[in-house]
C-alpha cells in the first residue's frame, strides 16, 4: 500500500512538472505574440494580450492531452476541449483585468504585467483542469495526431469539435435514414 501511494505521489509530481513546463512554453509563445503585436505592430496591449492568450488555449490544450495528463474524465474530445476552453476563458478574464490593473493603475510595464498575470492564471488553471477534466475516471490516451488535423487527408476537418468517430456515426445515421 505504501509503495502504491509513493507511485501515485511521483506520478502527480511528474504531472505537475509537465504542467509547469507546458505552461511555460505556452506563455513564452504568448509573450512573443504580445511583444510583436504591441511593440512592432503598435497594437494596444490589451488586444495583444487577448491574441496571446488565445495561443495559450490552443498550445496548452495540445500539451495537456498529448503529454501532461494521462487520464481523461470526459471521453469526447470535443466536449473536453469546450470544457478546457471554458476553464481557460475564466483565467483569461482574470488575466485581462489583472493586465489592465497592473499596467494602467500600478504603471507596470505591460510585459511584467503579462508575466505576472499568466503566472497567477497557471496556478489557478491546474486545479480545475485536474479535477474536472484530467482525472482517473476514464483512461484515454491521445497522440498528437488525434488532436491535430492530418495534412495528408484533405477530408479531415481542422477543428477540435468534429472527430472521425463522430463523423462515422453521422454517416451511419444518414445511410440508415436514406433506406
Amino acid at each position: 500500500m505504501k509503495q502504491e501511494a509513493k507511485q501515485k505521489t511521483r506520478k502527480e509530481i511528474l504531472t505537475m512538472w509537465r504542467y509547469g513546463l507546458g505552461s511555460t512554453l505556452s506563455y513564452l509563445i504568448n509573450l512573443l505574440i504580445v511583444w510583436i503585436m504591441t511593440d512592432l505592430l503598435d497594437i494596444h496591449y490589451l488586444v495583444s494580450s487577448l491574441a496571446g492568450y488565445t495561443s495559450i488555449v490552443i498550445t496548452s490544450y495540445i500539451f495537456s492531452v498529448t503529454w501532461i495528463f494521462t487520464e481523461r474524465k470526459i471521453a469526447s474530445r470535443g466536449k473536453e476541449f469546450v470544457a478546457f476552453t471554458l476553464i481557460t476563458v475564466f483565467a483569461m478574464g482574470m488575466n485581462m483585468v489583472s493586465m489592465w490593473f497592473f499596467t494602467d493603475h500600478l504603471h507596470w510595464h505591460y510585459l511584467i504585467s503579462n508575466i505576472t498575470t499568466n503566472f497567477l492564471a497557471t496556478i489557478w488553471g491546474y486545479v480545475p483542469k485536474k479535477i474536472f477534466l484530467f482525472s482517473e475516471r476514464n483512461r484515454t490516451n491521445y497522440d498528437v495526431e488525434d488532436v491535430l488535423p492530418s495534412l495528408d487527408d484533405p477530408n479531415e476537418l481542422p477543428t477540435p469539435f468534429i472527430f472521425e468517430d463522430e463523423l462515422s456515426e453521422d454517416k451511419e445515421n444518414s445511410c440508415n435514414n436514406n433506406q
